[in-house]
């Protein structure tokens, strides 16, 4: 390794143990919650505050229903100083008693500093999914300077929301965490195929035409007087049977492509050879006509 990359390394290093050893000695803040109050009331109406102790529990249980406001509002300080302190995380969050379904809200802080959150129960239906019931109103507050912030039941409150009805989300746009089920696969079932007597009947039929022409050669019999003596007779028959062969053969095994790839080989020699053969019928004819 160069001198170079080691230099790089050590600095790398000193560099996290610094940032390890600032965050160490800057989450030591001690704060404190002042001020804590709640209050449920229709807009535009002055609300009456109701004051909870540092962590208490309100024993009082609120109802709000669509139209009303709920407001929290509390004074983050700092409890060695006792100066105003602006936290990084403020939320007020409601859980739902039994569903555990959680909404979070965030408090944003006033000009006198002091932090408030306010839910509109008939706008936050859809934050609720129509969902009513008791909730738990958490408060949560905290800060990377802070070593100890807060997670606090300060009430319950029992909520009438409006009915929500969710927007139908299309299939391939749903995202689905749970087990799906399991893909079988069946391959698609075979064609019924014809009965034995229907397959022997079509084969006796299309076999016919060569058994009637064996029938002709027997009852007429076979003129081999025209067949010119070249060298290229035995080559064109040979080539015409193995097409006939080949034609069978791809009748029991081969597909479409394997015959066509031989079936072209095969009449390219077919044609070669039937051209020459053509061409010493033609000269054996001229010959006999001189």
């Amino acid at each position: 390794m160069s001198r170079l990359s080691l230099f790089g390394l050590f600095l790398a290093s000193a560099l996290v143990s610094l940032v390890f050893a600032a965050a160490k000695t800057t989450a030591d803040k001690e704060i404190t919650l002042e001020n804590v109050q709640y209050a449920v009331h229709q807009r535009g109406a002055s609300p009456t505050w109701n004051s909870i102790k540092l962590n208490e529990k309100s024993t009082k249980v609120p109802t709000a229903e669509a139209g009303d406001l709920i407001s929290i509002k509390f004074t983050v300080k700092d409890k060695g100083t006792g100066m105003r302190f602006s936290p990084h995380q403020a939320f007020v969050a409601f859980v739902h008693a039994e569903t555990l379904q959680e909404i979070i809200f965030v408090s944003e802080p006033d000009a006198d500093g002091a932090h408030l959150a306010e839910i509109n129960v008939r706008n936050s239906g859809s934050d609720f999914k129509g969902l009513s019931g008791v909730y738990n109103v958490r408060l949560i507050v905290g800060d990377f300077k802070v070593a100890q912030g807060f997670n606090w039941n300060l009430l319950d409150v029992k909520l009438t929301v409006p009915k929500f009805t969710p927007a139908v989300v299309k299939k391939t746009q749903q995202v689905i965490y749970e087990k799906l089920p399991e893909i079988h696969h069946q391959f698609r079932e075979p064609e019924a195929r014809p009965s034995q007597f229907v397959s022997s009947v079509f084969t006796i039929i299309c076999l016919a035409p060569l058994g009637l022409l064996f029938i002709l050669w027997l009852t007429i019999g076979i003129n081999f007087g025209n067949m010119p003596l070249s060298i290229w007779v035995l080559p064109f028959h040979v080539s015409l049977g193995a097409i006939f062969g080949l034609y069978f053969w791809f009748w029991l095994d081969l597909n479409m492509f394997q015959t066509l790839n031989y079936l072209f080989f095969i009449g390219i020699a077919t044609f070669l050879f039937g051209n020459r053969l053509l061409r010493a019928m033609s000269a054996q004819r001229k010959t006999k006509t001189e």
